[in-house]
């Protein structure tokens, strides 16, 4: 993990309208309170998804330069994430909860999303969450190879391992495990920003996005990582401008 100016994320959480929502159990989880964030009163709605090991208010440049530009912005903590309940994790269930939370503020205009929240957005989308723009940073673009990580990380026993792998099966098809797949019926325009020496998330799966999605637009900037990306003052920039144009 990145070095964080964790005074400014407490200052940017401080000022938000904080509300939980309940959804409905999951595969990863019986049941899930998300805990989303809300600041400004603007348009356009730009709803925000974090990455695996991240929270709402890790965006804080995004946030001050949104609401600033007139905006009004939503963020959540993904299960198992933040303030949020739950003890698994998976962009299928970062999904769920951005069109629960969508469904309760209103029609989103637009969105960003970093690295797993990429994929999540694309399965909101791909499951009927309507946005005109998209902002992917540091994209993974299959769920398979996040979950294999996750297995070696927790180093699950060959029994579970087996069993989260089927359950993934068995619960979600084969398309909504690839953005690359559900991109290709997308009709919002969407703009990539990616480092193309990214070791957490590799280039190469923003390129099959991005020549998937019929609108979609590939940025590749050096020296952004994947983690500074997120309050790197010339992705929060072009981001904004594409966002509010």
């Amino acid at each position: 993990m990145p070095t964080r100016d964790l005074r400014r994320e407490h200052e940017i959480a401080a000022l938000a309208d904080v509300d939980r929502l309940t959804i409905s159990p999951g595969v990863e989880n019986p049941a899930e309170e998300i805990v989303y964030y809300r600041w400004g009163a603007g348009s356009p709605r730009i709803i925000l998804l974090h990455g695996w090991g991240g929270k709402a208010v890790q965006y804080f440049a995004f946030i001050q330069a949104l609401v600033g530009a007139g905006c009004e912005v939503v963020a959540f903590d993904g299960a198992a994430h933040g303030r949020s309940s739950g003890t698994l994790a998976s962009g299928p269930a970062f999904a769920r909860a951005a069109r629960e939370v969508a469904n309760r503020v209103g029609q989103v205009d637009g969105l960003v999303a970093h690295s797993l929240g990429a994929v999540a957005s694309a399965i909101a989308m791909y499951k009927g969450l309507s946005v005109r723009r998209a902002v992917l940073l540091g994209p993974l673009a299959f769920i398979f190879p996040l979950l294999e990580s996750f297995i070696q990380q927790k180093n699950l026993p060959a029994g579970q391992a087996e069993a989260l792998r089927r359950i993934f099966r068995e619960r979600y098809r084969s398309d909504v495990l690839s953005v690359p797949e559900m991109a290709a019926g997308f009709k919002a325009t969407a703009l990539i920003l990616h480092d193309p020496a990214d070791r957490d998330a590799p280039v190469q799966g923003a390129r099959r996005i991005a020549a998937a999605w019929p609108g979609a637009t590939l940025v590749e900037l050096p020296n952004i990582g994947h983690w500074r990306v997120l309050r790197a003052k010339a992705v929060v920039d072009r981001s904004v401008a594409f966002l509010v144009g």
